[in-house]
């Protein structure tokens, strides 16, 4: 899971949430869930149009291109990008998404932030790990990728509206210990060019590579 901060400037939020407190239709979001995920989601979404269309070519353009996000996920297409609008009272329950949206395998999933953290409570992006939960709410403008069959939920918002754009990405590297090898090589090699590198931890990363890779390829 990562945390990615700026993926959106500030410019390119103000200009999406414009388009958005204009004209903008909004519909249920359950009409996008299936399963016990429909039945937890209560939310709202932007309606299929040219604005909808719009800002998901930038968004996903913006996430191509970002070097952290392209060394992370190694994108190879995009299952689906949506604005979603989260108002008082609104939550999404438990649930884990959908491992094909429209005919594609979705790998990893993505939620970058729209409002920022005063202009709503609650509204926090819960995912459940093995010690615990972990709450996220980031700036405008940052973007949280995580495994898509991470369970996660949205908590209830109790003040202000919450605006995000969410989605699903097909990786280039469908397992995800391989991915965050490739991720973690791309960072070392990053590391090793640093004027001021710590020869002692760039071994012990790279060491710590091996390992894995002893491990994931063993037979015994």
């Amino acid at each position: 899971m990562l945390a990615v901060a700026g993926v959106l400037d500030a410019p390119t939020v103000s200009a999406i949430r414009e388009q958005l407190d204009g004209d903008a239709v909004i519909v249920d979001g359950g009409d996008t869930a299936h399963g016990m995920a429909r039945r937890a989601k209560r939310n709202e979404q932007l309606a299929p149009s040219r604005t909808a269309t719009g800002i998901a070519k930038l968004v996903e353009e913006r996430l191509r291109t970002h070097p952290v996000i392209a060394a992370y996920a190694r994108p190879s297409a995009f299952a689906r990008i949506q604005v979603n609008r989260y108002a008082e009272g609104m939550q999404y329950g438990w649930h884990v998404d959908d491992a094909h949206i429209g005919g594609m395998r979705t790998d990893l999933s993505f939620t970058c932030f729209l409002s920022g953290p005063d202009d709503y409570d609650g509204g926090e992006l819960v995912v459940a790990e093995s010690a615990g939960e972990r709450r996220i709410k980031l700036p405008a403008g940052d973007c949280f990728v995580y495994p898509a069959d991470t369970v996660h939920r949205v908590d209830t918002v109790t003040r202000g509206e919450r605006w995000a754009v969410v989605g699903w990405i097909r990786s280039q590297v469908r397992d995800g210990a391989q991915r965050e090898l490739l991720y973690e090589c791309d960072q070392l090699v990053a590391a090793m060019h640093a004027p001021d590198s710590d020869r002692d931890a760039l071994m012990l990363a790279l060491v710590r590579i091996r390992g894995r890779l002893q491990r994931m390829w063993s037979e015994d």
